[in-house]
């Protein structure tokens, strides 16, 4: 209803993982610089490791786009498998036919069409989503695969995607090999308010927003609030917002409309970061420290006390003005 009122070509925050809309933020084109240079390399396997919601699938199919026809992927979404079934999923999905049980078998057929893809100059990507759920000895199992290479060259390259207890599990002694073959690694932590900002209007720009100032200032911070910049969340709160604006007739989103939402239950506050993670989105926001950005100040002091601080005032005179917003369910304690 509301890509008509604002005048948009298409919704501006769907959560599919649509790489024209990837933000690319400093850490984002990190990861993604990382990811890049670890297949086009074939240095074997690599990670990216990231919470729920922060985009990890958006940047692998941005990925797997700037690679374009040099490539020939397999994706494991399904990560409750065993060795075997996994296996099998795998050649299917690079297009195999296979007609036996036997592991052997499999394993050759699977290592005769990487050989080939080899000599085609193509590169084979494996991608195992949600890797963190993969019990140790599969997670062995792919280890056995990225030992398919020639003298020069890994055959297989594999990207793990996972969530940060990934990092737990290969904390493990029985997968100290794999933790030790993971060539590169990229990290993605939460947008800071900057970050947030450029977000909404760049997913808003690429739906065809003619405007830059559909969302004032100040609902802006507090979608970064309510959200801690976590895309996933920022989608969330954007898109009911629109779509109630839209319903009452205005032609900017406010932060009373945004504290509505949040008061009346229709969007969801973050969490606190993972605390595995904690010490990666802390390191990050010092780096931006140095570069004297006062947001990432108080977003810095938000990750060590893991709880929203409201420095402006902002949410006392919005409660004032709603008749009473419950400043303490912002909290993210």
């Amino acid at each position: 209803m509301y890509i008509k009122y604002f005048k948009l070509k298409e919704e501006p925050f769907s959560t599919t993982p649509d790489p024209r809309f990837l933000y690319q933020s400093e850490i984002h084109q990190e990861a993604l610089d990382r990811l890049m240079s670890g297949i086009t390399n074939k240095r074997g396997i690599n990670a990216i490791v990231a919470e729920p919601g922060l985009g990890k699938s958006t940047l692998i199919r941005t990925l797997l786009n700037g690679l374009k026809k040099q490539v020939r992927f397999a994706w494991v979404f399904n990560t409750t498998m065993e060795s075997k079934e996994l296996l099998k999923f795998i050649c299917r999905d690079f297009g195999l036919k296979i007609k036996t049980d036997e592991m052997s078998e499999i394993f050759m057929e699977l290592y005769t069409f990487l050989i080939k893809e080899y000599e085609r100059k193509n590169i084979s990507l494996l991608i195992i989503d949600e890797a963190q759920n993969l019990k140790p000895h599969v997670l062995e199992e792919i280890r056995q695969l990225s030992n398919l290479e020639t003298m020069q060259n890994k055959l297989l390259q594999i990207i793990l995607s996972g969530q940060p207890q990934l990092d737990r599990h290969l904390d493990h002694p029985s997968l100290q090999q794999l933790k030790q073959r993971i060539c590169l690694k990229a990290v993605l932590t939460r947008l800071d308010l900057k970050d947030t900002v450029q977000y909404v209007r760049h997913r808003l720009h690429i739906a065809g927003a003619k405007r830059t100032d559909i969302f004032s200032d100040n609902a802006l911070k507090l979608v970064k609030k309510v959200s801690d910049g976590v895309p996933r969340l920022i989608n969330q709160v954007c898109d009911n917002a629109l779509m109630l604006a839209a319903r009452r007739n205005l032609e900017q989103v406010d932060a009373v409309l945004i504290a509505e939402l949040f008061e009346r239950g229709l969007v969801m506050a973050a969490g606190p970061p993972p605390a595995v993670s904690r010490a990666n989105y802390t390191a990050l926001k010092q780096r931006k420290l140095a570069e004297n950005d006062v947001s990432a100040r108080e977003t810095v002091n938000n990750a060590n006390s893991a709880q929203i601080v409201n420095p402006s005032g902002l949410l006392e005179n919005i409660s004032g003005q709603f008749g009473g917003l419950d400043l303490n369910r912002l909290s993210i304690n």
